[in-house]
């Protein structure tokens, strides 16, 4: 069931048997800003340390206790071209304990305590909390130089995203970003987040869609969800000006191994092509352990520790990184572009193509067993609903893709970004 409780605040409860636990997950949507990256990640991480009502970490989680072991998170995520600040608590379903009675309205409460009552002192975050949660991100942000794969796909991803600022930066912020955050500025931060981002609210479990609904409407968060949102622009990448003159950057550090890293477009398919037929070219050319690139360039050829590849529907995108020596690199990128060409040329069997869509159904159907997915589905839902295939769209879409689609695909693929990171 889903209910518009005001413009751009949205209730989707989703009531289903099979899960043993309750999850309730708020996200706040808003466009995807590189200032304002930092600030988000910084202002989950306080949200999540403690309230007023449990003014330390310890005595937040003491509560997650006394709820049956009660999980909260709060993260943010990059989606498309917005931000999401999401906070969820996912919790025992009352119907298997002894006293869980009113567990479902009193993690609901917990909920509204972490978005709503602040731990605030002298009109600003209790100090001790932010400083600890600045403090922990400044160091993890640090510790990004340790690794190297990471370090190689932040590389590659502000070349892909030369020509759109907000997404260069990750969503996670920079070091320089968080130690310009202060107090004052965050709290701020968090009253234009509250008052002006689109809100979705999911509810999945054994749950009875008028007893959530009534919750709600008696909690505190009821009045506060009133409040109409302004409406988000959707908006996609293009990467054109890349595919005339690709992005390619060489960088040298001391290091024991060096990373390859490539971005390739797939826009050029044509129309009657499977949904799923990029995907599929994606799984035989690197994304599992049967792949080209594992076999070849690993197995076979021992040219790289790890290899891989991965393709984003939405963007269309297939990347693909490699850890290596770095007197095997140009051996590698030819052996990589010689995988390519063999799916191109349809030397692709059948027996891949079925142990590629056996991976995908076993992956979906793993998928569907998390709590999550059918979250993350409600989401996509309301901002891309084009982007979900059903079951039986799914199972069509499969059935259609053959050789000459994953020909097709391959075909298409067209450089646009590598990243070399040398070690010396």
């Amino acid at each position: 069931m889903r209910k518009e409780i005001a413009k751009n605040v949205v209730l989707n409860i989703i009531p289903m048997q099979k899960f043993r636990t309750i999850k309730v997950q708020i996200d706040f949507l808003r466009p995807l800003l590189k200032d304002e990256n930092a600030q988000r990640r910084l202002l989950a991480n306080v949200l999540s340390n403690s309230t007023k009502k449990y003014p330390t970490f310890k005595k937040l989680n003491d509560r997650e206790m006394e709820l049956y072991g009660t999980e909260i998170n709060v993260y943010t995520r990059g989606l498309i071209n917005y931000n999401d600040l999401a906070i969820s608590a996912e919790f025992a379903d009352p119907q298997f304990l002894i006293g869980g009675d009113n567990l479902i309205k009193e993690n609901l409460e917990l909920l509204s305590e972490i978005i709503l009552n602040l731990n605030i002192e002298n009109n600003l975050f209790e100090k001790t909390a932010f400083d600890t949660e600045k403090s922990n991100l400044i160091s993890n942000l640090l510790s990004i130089d340790d690794n190297q794969d990471l370090v190689s796909s932040l590389a590659l991803n502000r070349l892909i995203y030369k020509n759109n600022v907000n997404k260069q930066l990750p969503i996670f912020g920079t070091v320089e970003q968080v130690e310009n955050i202060t107090n004052q500025g965050l709290l701020d931060y968090y009253k234009k987040v509250i008052s002006e981002d689109t809100v979705v609210i999911n509810v999945v479990g054994d749950v009875d869609e008028q007893e959530i609904i009534n919750i709600f409407e008696d909690g505190k968060l009821a009045e506060f969800f009133q409040k109409e949102r302004p409406t988000l622009d959707l908006k996609f990448d293009n990467f054109d000006e890349l595919k005339e003159t690709p992005a390619i950057q060489k960088e040298h550090k001391k290091l024991n191994q060096s990373r390859i890293a490539e971005a390739f477009t797939t826009e050029k398919i044509s129309e009657d092509i499977s949904f799923l037929a990029p995907q599929i070219m994606n799984l035989i050319l690197g994304g599992d352990d049967q792949s080209q690139l594992f076999q070849e360039v690993r197995e076979k050829n021992s040219l790289a520790y790890s290899v891989s590849s991965s393709y984003q529907p939405i963007s269309r995108l297939v990347t693909i990184h490699a850890g290596l020596d770095a007197n095997s690199l140009n051996k590698t990128v030819e052996l990589i572009s010689d995988q390519i060409d063999y799916i191109k040329n349809g030397n692709v069997s059948a027996d891949q193509i079925e142990h590629a869509k056996k991976v995908m159904s076993t992956r979906r159907l793993i998928g569907s067993d998390s709590i999550q997915h059918y979250i993350n589905r409600s989401i996509w839902d309301i901002i891309y609903p084009q982007s979900l295939l059903d079951d039986e769209k799914f199972r069509v879409e499969l059935e259609k893709v053959d050789v000459a689609q994953v020909a097709e695909v391959a075909s298409s693929m067209k450089v646009i970004a590598q990243y070399q990171l040398i070690g010396d």
